[in-house]
Order: C-alpha cells, then structure tokens, then sequence
C-alpha cells in the first residue's frame, strides 16, 4: 500500500494500532484542534515526522494534547508498517480528509468533527453518490426484515444508492437486497472491516463496483459500543434523505442516530408506519420525523425538504499556498511516499529498538504485532545472528542490545 508522509502522520495520530494500548491515539475532535493549530501555523502534518519535534511545537499548548504523547504516537511506525501490509493483502484503502475521494458531505455536515481517516474496500466513488440511509434494530422480527428487504429492492429499482450501517437485521437486509437488485450500497461499518471484506457474501460487490464498505476506526477493531453510535451520524451524513425501519425509543443506536439528525437536520427523517406505544417510531414522528407514505413512486417525496449545504470548507492542509510554507527545519528528511514493497524486517528492528529494551517474551511480540509465531521466530533469530538482539533463557525472552545502531 502506498501513502504519502501526510497520511503517514496523520494515521500515526489518530489510529488504534491493535492492542497497543498504552497511548491513546487523538480523537476526531482532538485532531481537528491540533490540526487547526498546525494549519494556523503553516505547518504540514508530515514535518511531524521529523526529529525536530520540540522545536516544531514549542508554542503549542493543550493539556490533553501533550508533546509526550504526539511524539509516542509518532513512535508506531513499525506497527503502523505491519497493519498497512495486512491491510493491502486484503484490498483495504486509506484516505484523509485532503484526498479527492474523501466523501464532501462528511466535510460540508461536521466540518471538524468529520473523521480524519477512513479505511475502505470497494468502489470508493460511491461515497460521493449520496443515497437512502436506512437504519434499524438489529433484533428484528422476520416480518420487518421482510418489509426491509422489500425497501431494498425498490431502491435499488429506482437507482438509488443505499446507505447503512453493516451490522446484523436490519442493516444487512437492506443492503444485501440492494445488491441483489444490482444496485449500489454503501456501508459504514463500527466495526470488523478487514473480516466483512473477506466475506463471501459481499465478495461479488466488490468485486463488480457495487459496493463500498467504509469505517473510520482501526479495519480490525472489534464490536465497541461507542464507535457503533458514534458512526451513526457518517450514516445519515453520506446520504440525502433516511427511512426508520425500527427503534426502540429512549434506547439504543437506532433511537439516539435519529434524534442527532433530528437535532443536527442533516437529511429528511421518514419512519416506517408503527402506532404500537412501544415503538420508537411514533416517538420520532412527535420529534420531527416523517410518515412513510407507500408505495415509494418517486424518490423526490423522499428529499421533500432538501437541505442546504455549505460550499465544502477548505480541506485541512490540502489547500496551504507553497509560498506560504516556512522554510524546511533541519532535520532527518521525512518520509515523501512508503513503496509498496516496505522492508519489513527493519521495521521489527525499529520495533525492537523501541521496546525491548526491557526483556520481551516471543508472545508479547507476536501480541504487539498480530504476527505468527514462525515469521516472528524468524526475524528474532536474524536479529540474534546481527547482534542486535539478546537471548534470555529461564524464561526465554529477548532483549535489544544497548549499544548496538541499526
């Protein structure tokens, strides 16, 4: 996978790299205020990777935010170089708010609280199509996810693109339904990006640029109740209107993702006919939202009450005039592009360099890495024959050579 130093920096930033825990990368909204910062001062994300870091952030103050902690983020490069080389196996992209593909919506709706990356498989395109978000619980009965699927299909049949979120009931319906009506989908996911893309069931989509499958959290990152309600709102963002299937009022992600658009008056709200009292649906309709009214002849009953958009804002650092920019600071020059073919081999040294030099066992290394035990053994034992490692016995463990420079 190829990326540039600014997508480099910016992923060191902002992204869990598996179970590396003992730094906490910055969220979305701690990232828009350091990038503004960095934007203020005519700086590029990239020159982070310098070794000039103190001397880069000297006025920059923020007590969450610490220079400490930017420089042990930076520090991941290894990491990040083994996630990205999994993730390229499985056609897995990456994109920053400045890349042409990064879906406008995003950045006209939330401005800075839009994420700063996004991973993605699939025809990436689609995520400036717009489309029908539809959303819904995922414990739905068979009647419901009947009617789904049905909404899919004539969706699908009037060429719109279908947004949802890719998790079990409701939102698997709708999508899988889309597709089989050769329509297009977008799906944003909370969570298991790399496993959904190796999935038969989406396997066909992608492959025949019917689908996007898109999450903004690290591709491998497990089921976690915050990220599912915080990509609620990329849901109805990517879209031009959205439809309710169910919900469950004062309760769970479907209610609380309706009543932020509600709030925010992203897109038109329409919900399923339900006057049961212990559906969310009537709720809504008190809340703002709309009856559907079917059969859905025309689209545009759907986008009745369009929204108006601002003109995208300037795309961080994607729109710095060059001779605006400071002088270059001294430094060991920053990475321009990683090539495809990275030396993986030095970066376990890096690796190593950076954290053994504490006594490791070979299971904390593979932990640290999601690596095997067969490709770790064998780099350990290179690293031993160079000198720049150390074996342990009783417990067998590894420890880097103090004085050794790679």
């Amino acid at each position: 996978m190829t990326i540039n130093a600014q997508t480099h920096a910016i992923l060191l930033l902002t992204t869990h790299l598996g179970k590396q825990t003992e730094v906490k990368p910055l969220t979305t909204s701690e990232w828009g205020r350091f990038a503004a910062w960095l934007r203020s001062q005519q700086f590029q994300p990239e020159q982070l990777l310098s070794h000039q870091l103190p001397q880069l952030l000297s006025e920059w103050s923020d007590p969450n935010i610490s220079l400490e902690r930017i420089q042990r983020l930076l520090d991941r490069a290894a990491a990040l170089g083994f996630a990205l080389e999994k993730w390229q196996r499985a056609g897995i992209w990456v994109i920053i708010r400045s890349d042409p593909r990064y879906p406008q919506q995003l950045k006209q709706r939330l401005k800075q609280l839009a994420p700063p990356v996004l991973f993605g498989c699939g025809n990436s395109e689609l995520l400036n199509t717009g489309g029908i978000a539809v959303v819904g619980s995922r414990h739905s009965t068979a009647a419901e996810l009947e009617w789904t699927a049905q909404l899919g299909t004539t969706l699908a049949n009037h060429g719109a693109v279908v947004v949802s979120g890719g998790a079990r009931g409701v939102d698997q319906a709708v999508m899988q339904a889309g597709l089989a009506a050769n329509g297009q989908v977008v799906g944003i996911l909370a969570d298991s990006l790399l496993k959904t893309s190796l999935a038969a069931t989406y396997r066909q989509a992608l492959q025949q640029h019917q689908l996007v499958l898109v999450s903004p959290f690290n591709p491998e990152a497990g089921f976690d109740v915050g990220n599912a309600m915080g990509r609620n709102k990329y849901i109805y963002c990517l879209a031009d209107a959205a439809i309710v299937v169910n919900s469950t009022p004062n309760k769970g992600g479907t209610w609380h993702g309706a009543l932020e658009n509600l709030k925010a008056q992203w897109v038109p709200l329409w919900v399923k006919p339900n006057a049961a009292a212990s559906s969310g649906n009537a709720a809504l309709l008190k809340q703002g939202a709309q009856t559907l009214v079917e059969p859905i002849a025309d689209l545009s009953q759907l986008i009745n009450h369009p929204v108006m958009l601002e003109a995208a804002p300037l795309s961080l650092f994607d729109l710095l005039p060059v001779e605006s920019n400071p002088a270059p600071i001294v430094a060991k020059p920053a990475i321009t592009d990683l090539p495809v073919t990275i030396n993986f081999y030095q970066l376990f040294l890096d690796y190593l360099e950076q954290t053994a030099k504490t006594p490791l066992t070979i299971e904390q290394i593979m932990q640290s890495l999601q690596l095997t035990k067969p490709q770790v053994s064998e780099w350990l034992k290179r690293a031993i024959e160079a000198g720049y490692v150390v074996k342990i016995n009783k417990p067998v463990r590894y420890h880097w050579c103090a004085n050794t420079k790679i």
